[in-house]
């Protein structure tokens, strides 16, 4: 069947991929306000919290007509639109809320560049199930990892605070 001259099946696809790539735009921006608003830790908390959630299956609406790398893309697209080439922040946080979202083990790694005596620079990108993800090149080459952040929708379990005087702990109820 065709309208057009175009097979309704393919329009279809098409019109898919474009209400997905807004809903992406849109989160990306809300990911761009959040990033200068809160503490990175706390994004990557709460995005975690949102990728167990049962909508996040749904989200975006159409995304399960897509392949998994057509969404990846997608996703880097979106990211890439509020900052260009500078928003790997962003970007990587969508595109790992996405991996994690449908039960990835996700990790959002952020590295200085590894140049002593260059001018400073940082990035962000996203390693899944261990490896880098996403990149065209292998960021270790270039970036220190500093710091990572497991993006997982399952609750962690609370750290331990060490105490140094041992009379204090009989003193007070033991952490859960």
């Amino acid at each position: 069947m065709t309208t057009a001259g175009r097979p309704v099946r393919r329009r279809t696809a098409i019109a898919m991929d474009d209400a997905v790539r807004a809903q992406l735009w849109l989160a990306a921006g809300a990911i761009e306000i959040a990033v200068r608003r809160r503490p990175l830790p706390v994004l990557v908390a709460a995005a975690g919290r949102a990728a167990g959630s049962p909508t996040a299956w749904w989200f975006p609406v159409g995304r399960h007509a897509l392949t998994a790398d057509r969404l990846d893309e997608l996703a880097a697209e979106a990211g890439a639109a509020w900052r260009g080439s500078e928003g790997c922040l962003p970007r990587s946080l969508l595109r790992c809320w996405l991996a994690a979202s449908v039960g990835r083990r996700a990790t959002l790694v952020v590295g200085v560049r590894r140049k002593a005596g260059s001018r400073f620079a940082a990035h962000a990108w996203v390693e899944l199930d261990g490896a880098v993800h996403g990149e065209v090149a292998d960021p270790t080459a270039l970036f220190q990892p500093i710091a990572t952040f497991p993006m997982s929708h399952h609750p962690v379990a609370p750290q331990i605070r060490h105490q140094t005087q041992p009379e204090e702990a009989a003193n007070h109820d033991v952490l859960r």
